[in-house]
């Protein structure tokens, strides 16, 4: 049994590509850390989203359904067996790129808001996208698929999740304040601002 600080450092290096989700312990010990990882994240997270209320059936489906669509995808490549091991290193490296998000959220969400450029945008559109390249890896290995099949499944285990998610617990966000813009001062369409903050999300895993 890793350690806690062996089993954090693992998730670190699957985060950046250094180790394969097989290489976790497939204790259900480091299962445990993973998920509670992932649900402290996503509590923290939340807390930081400008909307009405915020469930608790909300931040546990945001942990939960990745995990079921992940069993089918290995049920399908016949891979069941890997399940603890692969959605471990989804959950521990997605909490790593999670709290690299956090300090961005603030700024992220008046943003999104006002629909005015920030910086902020830019990067936590830069952590999606590595997030979808970290589970792209973790199902690569885990399933024992090609590169484009796994960025596909990656993309599709979030886009499913989102949806499932959305649908069961909609999180109702605050409207966008209404002020004068510059539309030619944006690097971007001004709506794709307003877009990023209701539907842009780090895989929920």
């Amino acid at each position: 049994m890793h350690s806690i600080w062996q089993t954090l450092a693992m998730f670190f290096n699957i985060a950046v590509f250094k180790n394969r989700p097989q290489d976790l312990s497939a204790s259900i010990q480091v299962l445990y850390v993973a998920v509670g990882l992932a649900l402290l994240l996503s509590v923290l997270r939340f807390s930081m989203v400008p909307a009405e209320s915020i469930s608790i059936l909300r931040v546990l489906l945001e942990v939960l359904v990745p995990g079921v669509v992940l069993y089918f995808l290995l049920y399908y490549f016949k891979h069941t067996n890997r399940f603890a091991q692969t959605f471990a290193a989804i959950c521990g490296s997605g909490s790593i790129i999670y709290a690299l998000a956090l300090p961005f959220l603030p700024a992220f969400y008046a943003a999104a808001a006002a629909r005015a450029p920030d910086l902020s945008v830019y990067a936590i559109i830069l952590l999606d996208l590595w997030s979808i390249a970290v589970v792209a890896f973790i199902l690569r290995h885990a399933l024992e698929v090609g590169l484009a099949t796994s960025v596909t499944l990656a993309i599709a285990l979030g886009l499913t999740s989102y949806i499932v998610v959305d649908t069961a617990a909609p999180l109702k966000a605050v409207q966008p304040v209404d002020q004068p813009l510059s539309f030619q001062s944006l690097p971007f369409p001004a709506t794709s601002v307003a877009s990023v903050s209701t539907n842009s999300r780090l895989v929920r895993l």
